[in-house]
């Protein structure tokens, strides 16, 4: 009887406490984290900086790994992005670390939300910029290329085998990257890459632009037209091109259109509004010719 006792106000105990935690721990971290998160990103030094984004993911882990922390929304945690496909079955916190010379570091963790009442998976993300992103491997979690997630695009299917996200990398001197990457879940197990970009006769597990820092180019997802739309870059100068660095919008449009399961490359879409303007005529080699 003493045993059946001791057992039952242990379950107890137990979901009591799991249930404070839902109610009250997180909303406390919640706070603490904002207040660190402002730190790794305004920090005056980098060194503030860098013990700020130490303890950050010491307290950001230690919360989101409670059942009920798998939907709090961490709204006052606007430095950090927060990403979920529309079937809920992970999510994606992503942030950046700038450091003193101008380049940044990336984190990012994926959250699993268990079935049981067991704790949450988490998986970290490690940045491995060793070689320069392709547009035709495969990546693991230990091989991330560190950069920005800002748009998650779940399929149309039911059961989702894979996510298309995109991304901002600005940690070069001279010029910025945008990725267009997918990502697989399996067994607990990340993958980024698949073939599944098709331009033409070509197939690309990614798709990469590099453009010059000083201007602005964009990668953004048209939910009603099912498609990604992206600047169609040319270089500066004829004897410019091949070095990504000089590359500009030239005011056109290409885009990949979601089709059975791919996305079908087309160049040169109109992305106008109900307003008619005139059509722009491509400079194929250069915005100027020397």
């Amino acid at each position: 009887m003493n045993k059946f006792l001791i057992l039952l106000f242990s379950v107890v105990s137990s979901f009591i406490y799991s249930q404070d935690i839902s109610v009250k721990v997180i909303a406390e971290y919640e706070d603490t984290l904002r207040i660190i998160a402002h730190k790794v990103m305004n920090g005056e030094t980098q060194e503030e900086r860098k013990i700020a984004n130490t303890t950050f993911i010491s307290e950001f882990t230690e919360v989101i790994q409670y059942p009920n922390s798998y939907n709090y929304p961490f709204d006052s945690l606007v430095t950090i992005s927060k990403l979920s496909p529309s079937d809920n079955s992970f999510r994606l916190f992503n942030w950046i670390l700038k450091n003193d010379d101008g380049t940044y570091e990336y984190f990012a963790y994926i959250i699993l939300k268990n079935k049981q009442d067991d704790l949450n998976t988490i998986i970290k993300l490690v940045d491995n910029k060793t070689n320069d992103l392709s547009e035709n491997s495969v990546l693991n979690k230990d091989m991330w290329y560190g950069a920005l997630y800002y748009k998650l695009i779940s399929s149309k299917k039911k059961k989702n085998d894979y996510y298309t996200l995109l991304a901002w990398d600005g940690g070069k001197p001279n010029s910025v990257i945008k990725i267009i990457d997918v990502l697989q879940i399996k067994n607990d197990s990340v993958f980024f890459g698949k073939d599944i970009f098709i331009n033409g006769k070509e197939k690309k597990n990614r798709v990469i632009i590099q453009y010059n820092a000083n201007t602005s180019a964009s990668i953004r997802y048209e939910e009603k037209q099912n498609r990604i739309v992206l600047d169609h870059l040319i270089p500066l100068k004829e004897n410019q091109e091949g070095f990504d660095q000089f590359y500009v919008p030239d005011g056109s449009y290409d885009s990949y259109n979601y089709k059975n399961g791919k996305w079908i490359f087309k160049e040169d879409v109109d992305v106008r509004s109900k307003t008619n303007l005139p059509k722009i005529t491509k400079n194929k080699k250069g915005l100027f010719k020397d």
